[in-house]
């Protein structure tokens, strides 16, 4: 009798196992990471109030490299859904933010309020 309470126990503790692999929730990894800016970044992307257009327009980069991105209020930077990018590519209006570079790649970028593009090249 105590080995079937035994073996009864055992089976309760081991569940339901139904055969699906069970599900994780990680965080996602991606490319682009928010880190707090350097006293001198790598490089840096601006806008400015009077022209809709990124400085530079297209920014060299080293893999691990930071770009400062200072936006006007009126810009912003948001992942190209167009081309290959990273959601972790993302200013808002008027804010000022440092981006770290983890990977090799062309990462595109627009501002959202007029259309006009960047990109990040990592080598």
């Amino acid at each position: 009798m105590t080995r079937l309470a035994l073996a009864a126990l055992l089976l309760a503790a081991c569940g339901g196992d139904d055969g699906t692999p069970a599900q994780i929730d990680a965080p996602a990894l991606t490319k682009v990471q928010k880190v707090t800016c350097p006293t001198t970044a790598d490089a840096t992307v601006m806008t400015t109030s009077t022209v809709d257009a990124y400085m530079p327009m297209n920014t060299p980069l080293p893999v691990g490299g930071v770009v400062k991105f200072v936006m006007a209020p009126a810009h912003n930077v948001a992942p190209n859904t167009v081309g290959a990018s990273d959601p972790g590519l993302s200013v808002d209006f008027g804010e000022t933010k440092c981006l770290k570079f983890t990977e090799a790649g062309t990462f595109g970028f627009f501002c959202s309020a007029h259309g006009f593009s960047g990109t990040i090249t990592v080598q």
